[in-house]
């Protein structure tokens, strides 16, 4: 079953976004459904939590990604759009390639570097 049908994102995600001709799915985290919208426009990263927790945490996401624009040299994804009707909170973002948090701390051998991505990621979410 696909975490995201087309037909439950919110019009003014697809307002934004435009035509949707296809989502695809990353691998998931527990958080958060996350799929792949590809348009004409190009792609964005749609991020779906249901649940109070995950909702807050969402939406901290958001707040910390308008924020963090102000860091130099740090590059993130731009947040388009914040949505939250009843039961569920959606996230549009800006779609980068490369490598996930994920699948950089799952292939560095060097500890201390693992430790400092995982310090610096739970600094910026406080």
């Amino acid at each position: 079953m696909q975490p995201i049908i087309v037909e439950e994102i919110p019009d003014s995600i697809k307002k934004y976004v435009k035509q949707i001709e296809k989502v695809t799915f990353p691998k998931q985290v527990w958080t958060s459904d996350v799929g792949i919208l590809h348009t004409a426009k190009g792609r964005y990263v749609l991020k779906r939590a249901k649940g109070e927790k995950y909702r807050k945490w969402l939406y901290k996401e958001y707040c910390v990604l308008k924020n963090i624009k102000t860091l130099e040299k740090f590059q993130s994804p731009n947040a388009y759009k914040f949505v939250q009707p009843p039961e569920q909170s959606w996230l549009l973002l800006e779609f980068f390639e490369g490598k996930t948090v994920r699948e950089y701390l799952e292939k560095e051998d060097n500890e201390k570097k693992r430790e400092y991505i995982v310090y610096e990621m739970g600094r910026l979410y406080r």
